[in-house]
C-alpha cells in the first residue's frame, strides 16, 4: 500500500496532491536518479550507502542534489515517520527540473526536483517466494553498454529494464536475465544475480552491471563466514549447470532461481547456500545495527 504522505520540492504532502510539472525533465526523458531503499522494524536498511550511490549518480549525471546527504537523509527518515512506516520501502527520486522542451534548453532548467515516496509493504508478501523460488527468462534484450552510459549509475531511465522485463513475461518467466554485449551474464532486470558451484559463489564482475547494495553485503557476509567467493565472468552454461543460482535486492533480498529457460536448476529447489546467506543478510536488518530509524509516527 503507498504512503499517504509525499515529500515534494520542500513540502510534505497528501498522496492525491502530490504534484510535478508536466516539463519537468525526469518525466519527459527519464533525466533523473533516484534510489529504493528498505525499512525493517522501523529501521531505514544502510541508508549511507545508498544516499552515496545516489549522489554519485546524479553527479554523473551532470547536476547537483539541491542539499546536503544529512538533509536528505532526515527528509527520507520523516517521510517514513510520517506514514508510520514500520516495514517497507522508500524511494527518494531527484529529477534535473522543469523547464522548456528539448535537450539543448538544460540551462533554462529550473531547480532540481526532489521526490521522497514510500510503500508499506509485508515480509510476508515476499517470504512464499524466497522459500519456493521464482522462474527466470534469458532475454534477447542486452543490458546497455558502459561505453553507452556507465552502469553505476541508478537513473530514472528504466526502459532497457521494463523491455527485458516483459519478454520473461511473455515466455511466463517471473524474472529477466539480461546479458551484456558481449554475451556474458549482466544481472536481471531489477537485481543482480549469484551462482554457487562445489560451494563457492560467483556473481557478474562490475563493469556492465548495477553495483548493487546487497550484492556488495552479500560479498562482504561471504567473507566473514569464509566462503569462496568471486566476482568474474559467466555464461548461460554456468546458470544452466549450476548447484544453485539466487538474486539479490533490497526488497528481492535473495530470492532462489528454481528454473532458467524452462530448464530446472539442480533439484529444483531453493539451495543451502541461498538459504544460509539470506539468513545472515535478516539478521542484519532486524538486528538494527545497520539502519537509521525512524521514529514514532
Amino acid at each position: 500500500m503507498i504512503g499517504d504522505i509525499v515529500y515534494v520540492n520542500g513540502q510534505f504532502v497528501a498522496r492525491d496532491e502530490a504534484k510535478v510539472s508536466v516539463f519537468d525533465h525526469g518525466f519527459i526523458y527519464g533525466d533523473g536518479a533516484f534510489e529504493g531503499l528498505q525499512i525493517v522494524n522501523g529501521r531505514v536498511f544502510l541508508l549511507k550507502e545508498h544516499l552515496k550511490r545516489l549522489f554519485d549518480s546524479v553527479r554523473y549525471l551532470g547536476f547537483e542534489i539541491p542539499m546536503t546527504a544529512e538533509a536528505l537523509r532526515d527528509i527520507i527518515v520523516e517521510t517514513a515517520r510520517r506514514n508510520g512506516l514500520r516495514d517497507g520501502y522508500v524511494r527518494p527520486i531527484i529529477t534535473r527540473g522543469a523547464g522548456p522542451l528539448g535537450i539543448r534548453n538544460m540551462a533554462q532548467l529550473g531547480p532540481p526536483t526532489v521526490v521522497v515516496m514510500c510503500q508499506h509493504e509485508s515480509i510476508e508478501g515476499r517470504r512464499e517466494k524466497w522459500n519456493r523460488g521464482i522462474t527466470a527468462q534469458v532475454v534477447s534484450v542486452r543490458r546497455v553498454a558502459p561505453a553507452g552510459f556507465d552502469s553505476r549509475a541508478k537513473t530514472c531511465n528504466y526502459i532497457n529494464n521494463i523491455l527485458a522485463y516483459l519478454e520473461a513475461q511473455a515466455a511466463g518467466a517471473e524474472t529477466a536475465l539480461m546479458l551484456d554485449a558481449e554475451g556474458y551474464v549482466a544481472e536481471a532486470y531489477s537485481s543482480n544475480i549469484f551462482i554457487v558451484k562445489d560451494g563457492a559463489v560467483v556473481t557478474p564482475a562490475l563493469g556492465h552491471i548495477l553495483g548493487g547494495i546487497t550484492r556488495s553485503t552479500l560479498l562482504g557476509i561471504c567473507r566473514e563466514l569464509g566462503i569462496p567467493a568471486s566476482e568474474g565472468r559467466l555464461t548461460t552454461y554456468d546458470l544452466l549447470t549450476a548447484d544453485e543460482v539466487f538474486e539479490c535486492g533490497t526488497m528481492a533480498e535473495v530470492r532462489p532461481l528454481i528454473r532458467i529457460n524452462g530448464r530446472t536448476i539442480s533439484n529444483g529447489s531453493p539451495g543451502p547456500m541461498a538459504r544460509r546467506l539470506h539468513e545472515v543478510l535478516r539478521g542484519m536488518m532486524e538486528s538494527g545495527l545497520h539502519g537509521e530509524p525512524v521514529g514514532d509516527a
